[in-house]
């Protein structure tokens, strides 16, 4: 379930539904916690395709057993292959491939991957036969992919063949009026319910970790208190028992001493609006250097890229409905 009614994270699940059902391959981009996996679940719900989704991380795949694991090998192909089995690639026939961190695909893999998207068809270690799959490509990869495509160390032309659609997921410092309703949400899961006015602890906090770091945070609350009730406190404690060491989060009421407060990511893009998305002004109003400025949209999890198509998308929508309220007088 995605929980959510910022423009941002309705404008990702718009696009993640419209191109449900469609062969084209969709690309997640967006920061550690942000929901990729839960985008390509709900990908492969909608896409009617009846085979499995098979979830795979590539970061987590050992560098000399790569290849076995994505496209498998006959027994006998290498030292230890005692039996045949097929690899997660064979595995998502008739249904979804879901490729998580991408990016972290060592160069000789990633041109193995190519030749079975463009193609169609594996050849498992050891075999000289290849043989047919029919897949949905969903892949997850961190904002940074422009830096690795950059250095050379991610391939161009795989990464054209993946990004059929992009969509980028916001990071919960860009939609903090979800962070109460994430909250409710993950407090219900308990049987539990936030203290009226708490939520405003949670709002204080930037969360560096995303969805996943408030979900754990609301489960470290929920353990803190014996009914089921969750007071600002109580969340306040939780908060600092998952925060990096050394970091203090603040107590109650004391969100702005957080270097991430949500207020001035707001000052940031409030700036850029009124200089009108120019970095150069933006930065002299603040009286930074440009280096400075583009650490501080950094820091606050900004995306320039992103800001610039929601502010589009949503003077589109006010437009729309300022033409249909017309109409309808």
């Amino acid at each position: 379930m995605i929980v959510g009614r910022s423009l941002a994270i309705r404008r990702a699940v718009e696009l993640a539904e419209r191109f449900a059902a469609t062969h084209l391959p969709v690309l997640l981009a967006g920061a550690t916690g942000t929901g990729k996996e839960l985008f390509a679940q709900h990908i492969h719900r909608l896409s009617g395709r009846r085979g499995p989704m098979v979830d795979v991380n590539c970061g987590a795949l050992p560098r000399d057993m790569t290849e076995s694991l994505l496209f498998g090998h006959r027994r006998g192909a290498f030292t230890g292959a005692c039996e045949s089995t097929v690899g997660h690639v064979g595995r998502a026939d008739g249904g979804t491939l879901f490729l998580d961190e991408l990016q972290s695909l060592v160069p000789d893999t990633q041109v193995k991957l190519l030749r079975v998207l463009e193609t169609g068809e594996i050849q498992p270690l050891g075999t000289g036969a290849k043989h047919g799959v029919d897949l949905r490509i969903v892949a997850a990869v961190q904002e940074d992919i422009a830096a690795d495509l950059e250095a050379g160390r991610f391939r161009r032309d795989l990464y054209q063949r993946v990004a059929g659609v992009v969509i980028e997921l916001p990071p919960l410092s860009a939609r903090p009026e979800d962070v109460p309703l994430l909250a409710e949400h993950f407090a219900g899961l308990q049987g539990q319910r936030i203290e009226p006015g708490a939520e405003q602890v949670l709002l204080g906090y930037t969360w560096l970790g995303n969805v996943r770091e408030l979900r754990l945070a609301i489960e470290r609350a929920g353990a803190l208190v014996a009914n089921g009730t969750l007071p600002a406190h109580v969340l306040a404690e939780a908060i600092r028992l998952g925060a990096p060491a050394g970091l203090d989060p603040g107590a109650p009421g004391e969100a702005s001493r957080h270097p991430l407060d949500v207020r001035t990511r707001d000052g940031l893009l409030r700036t850029l609006r009124e200089q009108n998305w120019s970095t150069e002004r933006a930065a002299a109003a603040l009286g930074l250097g440009r280096t400075a400025f583009f650490k501080r949209l950094r820091v606050a999890g900004i995306s320039l890229r992103n800001e610039q198509r929601f502010a589009k998308y949503a003077k589109y929508m006010n437009e729309l409905n300022a033409a249909i309220d017309g109409q309808a007088h």
